[in-house]
């Protein structure tokens, strides 16, 4: 393995370059962040008995401000902007994916605040590895959604909602078996529910409950674990994550015929939902939200820091054979790790006090952050950026990241150790982007009680979304940013 030793001159010389660029760009993304606080009209957003919000994951702000110009046919959502009030877009959280991001609606806190900095847990090579993820409620350092209507005596009902395991009152939590079966996962679901029985009891009254069910949809399951709550139980507030469009996105990319063919699907899903508060009759009480928590990129590449980083001896590695006799990398040292989040990637020091390791670490990466890419519209623009931690802090990013990395378009970062530093992408679409990138917007319809009808609002910030919620049912999120929608 190459022991990469940078020169002192040229060493001392980018970084302080690199120290310099990161104090800018932090200050032009506080001015952009504090830019969007005042867009949002208190008058809008009233009060109301209920409320439903539905989180469409990946539902880019275009679908929505262009659906005449791809035709889509989203009888509800259109009906729903019509009769209430849409934003432009929402300003997603860094990094731009979905733990994070919906942390932050029930929070009104970036991740700095909250704690959830990706969707999988970081799990060093030398510590217990379950290939978790942020499934459970504990582990949020912000007052929540859940918490504050638990203190109103309001029940809450949550389906699939990220990062809510243990929470509310009714609850089919998102949770998987890691490398396990179907039936494992559903088992998995089951044993975390709330209150214990919820999945049988719902099985035993639906026996079409997992019949649409395939590895790439799932959606028609989750809204018929809603129907029944809403129902059933009648929450007061009522949270649910359908994710199918987010799948599909990375599977065939954004805006492509298969992603316009599943948005209408789960069209579909958000009526029936409606229809069930409306069997209930709590409809007409109810504030309804649409939210969504990033936007989407189409990629056809991804960039291998765990490569990079090898090459600049900060990580050894060794070959094993996984379960299915397949070879793979495993990391036996490290001074430095990468926190691949999508089109982002935070570099984890061991030691955060190892300025050694940040030196080469971050001129590692510096041929690449300069490279040219072959597309001439975008000569001489690197394949990557760092992001210093003064930048990441302004952003309200992943508070352990020593420096994080941003993705050129058409590019992710992967999770490969050996081999070459670019490959192919299997994926055609992802996100976790900085949230500032153009054309990038995650998405925001309010309807119903209390609601302003045929209201269009400017660009909001996710951070907005928790309390204009909480301030619907009459309740305080006791952590949310000072000038939000509370």
């Amino acid at each position: 393995m190459t022991d990469m030793k940078p020169s002192s001159a040229s060493y001392r010389r980018f970084v302080s370059q690199t120290a310099l660029l990161a104090t800018l760009l932090a200050i032009a993304l506080l001015v952009v962040i504090s830019s969007h606080a005042s867009n949002l009209p208190q008058k809008a957003f009233g009060q109301a008995r209920r409320a439903i919000v539905i989180s469409l994951d990946g539902l880019d702000a275009r679908y929505l401000n262009q659906r005449d110009q791809y035709g889509l046919k989203i009888p509800t959502l259109r009906r729903l902007m019509s009769e209430g009030t849409t934003a432009r877009g929402v300003v997603s959280v860094y990094p731009s994916l979905t733990y994070p991001a919906h942390t932050t609606i029930v929070t009104g806190v970036p991740p700095a605040r909250h704690g959830i900095f990706a969707n999988d847990l970081f799990e060093p090579p030398d510590g217990p590895r379950t290939g978790g993820a942020h499934w459970f409620a504990r582990d949020i350092k912000a007052d929540t959604l859940w918490d504050a209507a638990a203190r109103k005596g309001l029940s809450t009902g949550l389906v699939s909602w990220p990062v809510a395991g243990g929470a509310g009152d009714f609850n089919v939590p998102e949770i998987w078996k890691p490398g396990g079966s179907s039936l494992e996962t559903r088992a998995a679901i089951a044993a975390n529910a709330r209150p214990q029985g919820l999945v049988e009891e719902v099985e035993r009254r639906d026996a079409e409950l997992y019949r649409q069910v395939t590895k790439d949809e799932s959606d028609d399951m989750r809204t018929r674990f809603a129907e029944y709550i809403i129902r059933e139980k009648r929450p007061q507030l009522m949270l649910i994550h359908l994710f199918d469009l987010d799948h599909c996105e990375h599977d065939y990319g954004p805006f492509t015929p298969e992603a316009f063919a599943m948005l209408e699907k789960v069209d579909g899903y958000v009526g029936r939902i409606l229809a069930a508060a409306e069997r209930a009759g709590t409809l007409g009480e109810t504030a309804v939200f649409i939210v969504s928590d990033h936007g989407f990129r189409a990629i056809s590449k991804q960039i291998q820091p765990g490569v990079i980083l090898a090459h600049a001896g900060l990580l050894k590695t060794r070959e094993e054979k996984d379960a299915q006799g397949r070879v793979r990398a495993v990391v036996t040292e490290w001074r430095a790790l990468p926190y691949v989040t999508g089109g982002s990637c935070a570099i984890i020091l061991r030691d955060p006090h190892d300025r050694d390791a940040l030196t080469r670490a971050l001129f590692a990466f510096k041929d690449l952050a300069g490279q040219e890419q072959s597309n001439p519209s975008e000569k001489g623009r690197g394949l990557l950026r760092i992001i210093g931690a003064k930048e990441v802090a302004a952003l309200g990013g992943n508070t352990r990241a020593a420096f994080m990395l941003e993705a050129a378009e058409g590019y992710s970062f992967g999770g490969n150790y050996t081999g070459e530093i670019v490959t192919p992408s299997r994926q055609r679409g992802t996100h976790g982007y900085l949230p500032q990138t153009p054309d990038y917007h995650a998405s925001f319809i309010a309807a119903g009680a209390g609601i302003a009808p045929r209201e269009t609002i400017n660009i909001i910030n996710m951070t907005d979304i928790g309390p204009i919620i909480a301030r619907a049912l009459g309740l305080t999120l006791r952590d949310a940013e000072k000038g939000s929608g509370q």
